[in-house]
C-alpha cells in the first residue's frame, strides 16, 4: 500500500486565464485560477509513478492489452476531492477509466463509485494499492448510458462528481508511438467510439443529468476536458461540453474555470508551432458546477 504524503494541490488565483491559455469563451473567462505550486512550478503528471500499480502504467507491446493512455490528470482529481468534499463524503466518476477519481478519493478519506467498461482489472489494482483508509468504494462493470438505473438501486448519495469525458480522440491515439498498443475493445460500445457530434453530447448530458440526479444539493460536479486540435487550429471541446451541461442538466449554477498546464511537455506540444505557426492547447481545462436545486 501507498505511504506518499498527498500534497496539497494549489489553485493560484487570477480572474484571467493564463496568458499562453488557447481560449476566451465565456467560461473561461469566469476564471478561478491555475493549479500550479506556490513557488511556480507546474504539477507532473510522472507523479503518479509514485504509487500507482504497475498494471496502470504498462505501455503494451503491439497486439497486447497494456494500460489506460488516455487517465485523468491525478491534480485535477485530487484538488476537486480535496476543494469539494469532506472525509466520510461519497464522490462519483460515471466513466472511471483507469480509476483516478476514486483512488484520490479514497486516500483523503472519502467513498468512492463509479462505472467503467473496460478497464476494470487497472481501477482494481489502483485500489488495492493505494486505499490505505479502508473506505468504501463500488465499480459497477458496464456501459455508463445505464448509470441512472444503476444508481437508483445504489440509492447513494454523491457531495461530489469528478469526470474526464471519454471522446473520440482518445481512441484514435492507437498507433502513436508508445501508445502503439493501445486500443480499445471494438465488441463494447464505448463513448469513445462516438464523435462529437449530436449523439454525443446529447449521450453525455443525459449521463450527467441521471448522475447529478443523485448529487446533494450544494453538491459539485467537476469536469476535466483536454482540448485537442481540429483542421489546425484548436478544438475547443470544453466549451461544447460546457454548453452541454447547461442544455441537459437542470438545476446547476457554473462556478468558474480553472487550469491545470500539460507538464512536462510532449513532442507535439513543443514542435507543432515550429511546423504550422499554431499553439497547440498547453492545458486541461477544469469546468465546475454547483448543484442549487
Amino acid at each position: 500500500m501507498s505511504d506518499i504524503k498527498l500534497e496539497t494541490v494549489y489553485l493560484k488565483k487570477d480572474k484571467a486565464p493564463p496568458a499562453d491559455y488557447h481560449c476566451h469563451c465565456k467560461y473561461c473567462m469566469k476564471s478561478l485560477g491555475e493549479l500550479i505550486r506556490k513557488d511556480g512550478i507546474y504539477y507532473n503528471k510522472n507523479e503518479r509513478k509514485k504509487y500507482y500499480s504497475k498494471e496502470e502504467l504498462s505501455n503494451a507491446k503491439v497486439g497486447e492489452k497494456g494500460g489506460h493512455v488516455a487517465k485523468t490528470p491525478l491534480h485535477i482529481a485530487r484538488w476537486a476531492v480535496q476543494s469539494y468534499s469532506e472525509p466520510g463524503d461519497w464522490v462519483l466518476d460515471p466513466t472511471m477509466g483507469a480509476g483516478t477519481t476514486a483512488v484520490e478519493a479514497l486516500n483523503h478519506g472519502r467513498n468512492a463509485a463509479g462505472m467503467e467498461i473496460e478497464f476494470i482489472d487497472v481501477i482494481q489494482a489502483n485500489i488495492a494499492a493505494n486505499n490505505n483508509r479502508h473506505c468504501k468504494f463500488k465499480i459497477w462493470h458496464g456501459d455508463a448510458r445505464a448509470i441512472g438505473s444503476v444508481l437508483e438501486k445504489a440509492r447513494l448519495k454523491f457531495q461530489l462528481i469528478v469526470n474526464n469525458p471519454p471522446y473520440f480522440a482518445d481512441q484514435s491515439q492507437k498507433g502513436k508511438g508508445v501508445h502503439e498498443g493501445f486500443d480499445y475493445q471494438k465488441d463494447l460500445p464505448n463513448l469513445a467510439f462516438l464523435k462529437e457530434g449530436p449523439e454525443y453530447f446529447a449521450t453525455m448530458g443525459k449521463i450527467y443529468a441521471d448522475s447529478v440526479a443523485h448529487l446533494n444539493v450544494g453538491g459539485h460536479l467537476v469536469i476535466g476536458i483536454k482540448d485537442g486540435m481540429k483542421n489546425k487550429k484548436p478544438d475547443q471541446l470544453h466549451e461544447k461540453v460546457a454548453d452541454c451541461i447547461t442544455k441537459y442538466v437542470p438545476g446547476m449554477k457554473f462556478v468558474g474555470t480553472a487550469f491545470l498546464k500539460h507538464y512536462p511537455t510532449t513532442l507535439f506540444l513543443n514542435t507543432y508551432f515550429k511546423q504550422f505557426g499554431i499553439h497547440p492547447p498547453y492545458y486541461q481545462t477544469i469546468m465546475i458546477w454547483k448543484k442549487v436545486k
